[in-house]
């Protein structure tokens, strides 16, 4: 999946089978201004930049355009611009202390990667002119579900990690440990992207879309039937 014909046919397809809401987002940390991307040019946090190009958007911005501690969680920078711990506690209010918040930033700093480049670029999957580093779905249970289960259904390893906030769970877990990240999103990040209340986030190694891709026709969790539900049914309905 290194051209943009198939990535458009892999969002396709996606975007179909799981009935998405919305496209995948691809998400990419680079050292060099992407050719025909525009600048996110307001400040803005990654939550919001999330649901912009779900709907559509492909653009890039730079660290200092990023307002939350997405900024740090990223390693984008080294500092937020702010006492991270003092917004989390009086700000947002999802820590009790100054102890709370210091161990939250402690697991999101051993996800954080390195510093990689200048900027960050976000784009519908199928607008993807870049090699994505992640892929990330908003979806239902149901739909997150699906993903992990095509993602198993030739290795049968469940290999996920529960990571929040959401900057920190589906995109810098997924990108330095090469692992599937799950994110529940918490209550600013909520309010911030306007997200729905049965929406999760899922960020996919990229690499790992092609293995998603062929287990679609094979799997229950893409669109094969399983026997044992096809032989169980009529039993289930009998009055």
């Amino acid at each position: 999946m290194t051209d943009q014909p198939s990535r458009v046919s892999v969002s396709g397809r996606l975007k179909e089978v799981l009935e998405l809401d919305g496209s995948p987002v691809a998400v990419a940390f680079l050292s060099d201004i992407p050719l025909g991307l525009r600048k996110w040019s307001r400040r803005g946090t990654v939550c919001v930049m999330i649901q912009s190009a779900r709907r559509g958007s492909a653009f890039y911005c730079s660290g200092d355009r990023i307002i939350c501690g997405g900024r740090v969680h990223l390693g984008m920078a080294t500092s937020a611009g702010r006492d991270l711990k003092d917004f989390l506690v009086k700000t947002e209010k999802l820590a009790a202390s100054d102890t709370a918040a210091q161990r939250l930033l402690g697991l999101t700093k051993s996800r954080a990667p390195r510093k990689l480049g200048e900027y960050l670029a976000f784009t519908p999957l199928e607008k993807a002119t870049f090699a994505p580093d992640v892929v990330l779905f908003v979806g239902t249970p149901l739909q997150i579900s699906r993903i992990i289960w095509l993602d198993a259904f030739q290795t049968g390893q469940i290999n996920t990690i529960h990571g929040e906030p959401l900057c920190s769970g589906v995109i810098a877990a997924p990108f330095s440990r090469r692992r599937i990240g799950l994110s529940f999103m918490d209550m600013a990040c909520r309010a911030f992207g306007r997200y729905k209340p049965e929406e999760l986030v899922i960020g996919v190694p990229y690499e790992r879309l092609s293995r998603i891709i062929d287990s679609i026709e094979k799997s229950i969790a893409g669109t094969a039937k399983s026997n044992f539900i096809l032989r169980l049914l009529p039993k289930l309905i009998k009055p």
